[in-house]
């Protein structure tokens, strides 16, 4: 393995212990939430849209923008005109975004009840939630000027390789909700809570600005919407941003479907379950491709393609060595993990079975996740907005189709699993199309390695469920621990028998 790949290496392992522990924290924030708040009190699926509506709005309407589209034409710049009016041009761009995002939070606060009473399937909801979900999402909506500055920042530095201070913002954020949660919640309640998430988000922008500093980022605010870059970036952000609303999007449409089931708490379901989902599966993808997409930007900037090809392929190869069997680890362990997280206080036992059972469809669409976001990013760096765009369609299309299909019989597994569905064929038409442009390229070689790792998951996930059965009358602890350590000791071992690259790799850091 060469000197760059090692160094890329040591910073997605960097990143990952970060996150690690940024995910952790977004874990106890998870179960404080729940055994505060219950799930299926007025406070806890008020809170739940609440929380949901404002970053799904930001991710519909922005969040493409603020890395897809900017991290290339940023990167470009700095590789062809230079860093002065490469930083000309962010300062614009940040102009814009929180002159657009600071314009959809004050309309969104003005219509905060039809957005909020629209965007459930039911009527029959606890006494106030709907007052108290509008009251929380007037304190909520401004986290999207917040985020936008923070992730307009995260662009800008991780262009200019400083990856470990954005991958901290979910600790810094984390750890001020945190905080509330164990000083201040029996004081302040639901509404306090709201305003710490708002303080959270905050805090990742200003935590960045130091660094910026030192990179001697001089921020003015002006507007220039005829500037060539910006209008390079626009002509980008549109097909981005609507490529990215798959997860957004298919959220609110599952949230939409499942808020009708199980006495109202199948919207808890699908949120409790999605964001431990995310929170899992983020750890590995969000690490690789924070790092991967500036590589990217700068390979399709100086028109090395070989390299760009190489990257994707060994990207992609990490990615399904290490999805693979964190999909079958969390199918076989999602209860006793929702348990052992978030049981206890009013998160009673159905609560943990119908979010268990959400995150076990979830969990199927690990793979495709991961490599849509790769390959999403893939199309981004080579200034490609419409590929994107056609798997965007097919996901939320089959997403919306397949939940209102097959929640009426699988109750709130119907939706986790319409997402994971849309997930994995948005990314299999990412593969072909790349394929065909011979992007991403297929060595029969990679064929056979990527066939053992299913087997090796296969074989895993008998092992976890033999080891599941003799652990029934532990601790949740041990229900988690005994099986996932037997399952990661045969799928690790087995690849290190058959020697698959990326066990070789692995071998080498542990």
């Amino acid at each position: 393995m060469t000197a760059k790949h090692n160094k890329t290496a040591r910073t997605v392992a960097i990143m990952m212990a970060i996150t690690i522990i940024g995910k952790i924290m977004g874990v106890l924030r998870e179960r404080m939430q729940a055994t505060h708040f219950g799930g299926n009190t007025a406070e806890s699926i008020a809170f739940a849209q609440a929380s949901i509506l404002p970053r799904n709005f930001l991710d519909i309407m922005f969040a493409a923008a603020f890395s897809a589209s900017f991290i290339p034409v940023f990167t470009m710049y700095m590789e062809t005109k230079g860093k002065k009016a490469a930083f000309n041009l962010a300062a614009i761009f940040i102009s814009i975004v929180t002159m657009l995002t600071a314009g959809v939070a004050v309309v969104s606060m003005l219509l905060a009840h039809p957005i909020f009473t629209l965007s459930l399937h039911t009527n029959d909801l606890p006494q106030g939630t709907v007052d108290m979900g509008v009251t929380l999402l007037r304190i909520m909506f401004p986290l999207m000027i917040f985020s936008g500055l923070a992730f307009s920042f995260t662009g800008i530095l991780q262009s200019l390789g400083e990856f470990r201070i954005p991958a901290a913002m979910s600790v810094i954020s984390n750890g001020i909700i945190l905080l509330y949660y164990f000083f201040l919640v029996d004081r302040f309640g639901v509404y306090g809570l709201a305003v710490a998430f708002l303080v959270g988000w905050g805090a990742q922008a200003v935590i960045q600005i130091p660094f910026l500093v030192k990179h001697k980022f001089n921020f003015r605010f002006r507007i220039n919407l005829k500037d060539p870059g910006i209008r390079q970036i626009a002509r980008l952000a549109l097909p981005v941003m609507l490529s990215s609303w798959v997860l957004p999007i298919n959220i609110l449409v599952n949230a939409y479907v499942a808020s009708g089931i199980y006495g109202d708490f199948g919207v808890n379901a699908i949120h409790f379950a999605n964001t431990l989902f995310a929170i899992i599966s983020g750890v590995f993808i969000l690490s690789v491709s924070n790092v991967i997409f500036p590589k990217l930007a700068r390979l399709a900037a100086t028109k090395d393609m070989n390299g760009f090809g190489d990257t994707i392929n060994d990207t992609v190869r990490a990615l399904i060595f290490f999805l693979l069997p964190l999909t079958f680890g969390l199918m076989a362990l999602s209860r006793p993990l929702v348990g052992l997280v978030l049981g206890g206080g009013q998160f009673d036992y159905y609560a943990v079975l119908f979010t268990g059972t959400a995150l076990s469809y979830f969990a199927v669409g690990a793979v495709g996740f991961g490599v849509l976001t790769i390959l999403s990013r893939a199309c981004y760096a080579m200034l490609d907005g419409r590929t994107p765009i056609i798997a965007a369609i097919v996901a939320i299309t089959v997403n919306i189709i397949l939940s209102f299909t097959l929640t009426p019989h699988m109750g709130v597994a119907g939706p986790a699993l319409a997402n994971a569905v849309a997930q994995i064929l948005g990314a299999g038409i990412l593969v072909v199309s790349l394929t065909k442009k011979a992007v991403v390229k297929w060595p029969v070689s990679t064929i056979i390695d990527i066939g053992k790792m299913a087997i090796f998951a296969l074989l895993m996930l008998g092992a976890v469920h033999v080891a599941a059965r003799q652990t029934t009358e532990m601790h949740l602890l041990w229900q988690v621990a005994i099986p996932g350590t037997v399952g990661m000791v045969v799928y690790l071992g087995l690849a290190a028998v058959l020697r698959i690259k990326e066990m070789s790799w692995l071998s080498r850091r542990l």
